[in-house]
Order: structure tokens, then C-alpha cells, then sequence
């Protein structure tokens, strides 16, 4: 007997899965939670606050579910301890030898969140301007550099390790599903997915593909606020999680499907803790 090796799904498989009727109203839902969030009262004035909370949120969900022991508010320290760069070297200027190695990796995501953040174009602003997009491939690359940060300041990574794919093939699957035409949404949920089935870079692949998710959905417009935290549910419900992945490995238009209704479960509920992060930034108070 032969066990059949696991494939990734097609893009005729994701746009079959796509146009079913379960996909599309829970995408609506979506966008509609996103909607709301995007004319929250709370982000007229106080969307940078919010965004860099959000940040610190969907690092902290990133790197529970990577295996990091962490929680918000030693997240939101650690964020606001962090060493500077040095203005000559560009290096940081305290090494990560005297921290706690559980925060080496949890660090190094909310680099990478953070860095995302400061690339996205403005929110409220009286004259509309854009930033300049960086090139697909520099953003992947800086997306691992920056999660793995904190392991190589406290030696506990070596640099070749970092930027570098552990499985071209997975990395080429992943610029086909980006390059696609597909929605963004669906996009989004299928990088989350592929980033968290293949170990496209090794250690935090899921970072890479949580921060890619992000990426898209901001700079499509889809939820331009930057402010919903799209892996706070599966960070708190794990176990469903793991389950619902299971339909994308299943790489059928049916089991594909079902992961879809799932992500699209997870984005809403990140805009619903977005909007949370709006009310509490509206109040003055984060916590």
C-alpha cells in the first residue's frame, strides 16, 4: 500500500471553493465587519494608536500559537523596552543575551508586525498621501528577518538561517496564490493556511504568512484600517484551528471550502477586537 503525498491546492480548486454559496456569504459577513471597524469613531484621530496596539495583539496570537509563552501586557513591555538602533551601525544597541529566551521569538514578531505597520498608508489624514510599495520579494525577506530578530541578537539562531526559504518550492506556490486571481480575502485566507501547512521558512513560517495576510488585506483596501487582528482566533481557539486547517490540507473544493468559512469566522473576529482596540484608544486606556 502507497500513501499518497500531500499536494497544495490548485487555483481552480481555490476558485471552485471560492464561488460556493457558504464561502460567499461568510465573506460578506467579512467585509462587512470590516467595514464597520473602518468607520469606527475611535480611529478619526487615534488610528495610529490603535494600529500599533494591534500590532503588539496580532504578535502576541502569532507567537502563542509558534509556541512562545507570552501574553499582551508583556508584550506591550518588551515593545516598549526594546533597544534602539544605533544611528551609526543600525545595529541594535543592547544585545538580547540578558532576555528572556521564551521572548527571543515573540520579540522578533512584533518587529516584523511593527515594520509592516509603518509601510501602510496613512489613515486619516487631511492630504491623501501614499507611501512607496516595497518589492514582493524584500517584503518576504523582511518579514523572517525581523521575526527572527531576537533569536540572532541572543545567538540562539544563526544568521544563515534567516531571509532564506526552507522550501523554494513552497515559497513559488505561495507568489502563485499572491499572483493569482482571486479575491483578497480568499488570498489572505489561503496565505495564512499554506504559511502554517508548509514550512515555507523555518523557524516562523506562520509569521510570515500571518504578516503577508495583513499585508494584502490592508494594501488592497480590503480592510485598510490596519487595526483588526486576524489571528487572535485562532490563537484562542487552537484545537478548531488545527481542525479547520485540516480542510486545507484536504485540498478538495469541499474541504477547501470549509477552511474559508473558517478564516473568514477568524478575519471578522479580528476586526470585532480591532474595534475594541478602537473604543479602548477612544478612552485613553489600552487595558
Amino acid at each position: 500500500m502507497t500513501i499518497d503525498p500531500l499536494v497544495d491546492p490548485t487555483l481552480a480548486v481555490i476558485t471552485g471553493a471560492s464561488a460556493r454559496e457558504e464561502v460567499r456569504l461568510a465573506c460578506d459577513d467579512t467585509v462587512k465587519a470590516f467595514t464597520t471597524l473602518r468607520f469606527h469613531e475611535g480611529l478619526r484621530r487615534g488610528w495610529e494608536e490603535a494600529r500599533a496596539e494591534a500590532s503588539v495583539r496580532e504578535a502576541t496570537a502569532i507567537a502563542i500559537m509558534c509556541g512562545a509563552r507570552t501574553n499582551v501586557d508583556d508584550m506591550r513591555i518588551a515593545s516598549m523596552n526594546d533597544a534602539p538602533r544605533s544611528a551609526v551601525t543600525n545595529e541594535r544597541t543592547a544585545s538580547g543575551a540578558t532576555r528572556d529566551p521564551a521572548m527571543d521569538l515573540a520579540l522578533g514578531i512584533w518587529r516584523s508586525q511593527a515594520n509592516l505597520r509603518a509601510g501602510f498608508d496613512p489613515l486619516n489624514t487631511r492630504v491623501p498621501t501614499r507611501k512607496t510599495p516595497r518589492p514582493l520579494p524584500a517584503l518576504i525577506a523582511g518579514l523572517h528577518r525581523d521575526a527572527c530578530s531576537g533569536l540572532v541578537e541572543s545567538g540562539r539562531l544563526d544568521v544563515g538561517h534567516v531571509a532564506i526559504p526552507h522550501d523554494g518550492g513552497a515559497l513559488a506556490y505561495a507568489m502563485t496564490l499572491i499572483n493569482g486571481q482571486l479575491p483578497a480575502l480568499v488570498k489572505a485566507a489561503c496565505l495564512v493556511a499554506h504559511f502554517r501547512f508548509r514550512t515555507v521558512f523555518d523557524p516562523a513560517s506562520s509569521a510570515v504568512g500571518y504578516g503577508l495576510a495583513r499585508w494584502l488585506l490592508v494594501t488592497q483596501g480590503v480592510e485598510p484600517t490596519g487595526v483588526a487582528v486576524i489571528s487572535a482566533f485562532d490563537a484562542e481557539n487552537q484545537a478548531e484551528a488545527s481542525r479547520a486547517l485540516g480542510g486545507w490540507v484536504g485540498a478538495s473544493e469541499e474541504s477547501v471550502a470549509r477552511w474559508l468559512v473558517h478564516s473568514m469566522r477568524t478575519f471578522a473576529y479580528g476586526a470585532k477586537v480591532g474595534a475594541d482596540i478602537a473604543f479602548h484608544v477612544q478612552a485613553g486606556r489600552l487595558s
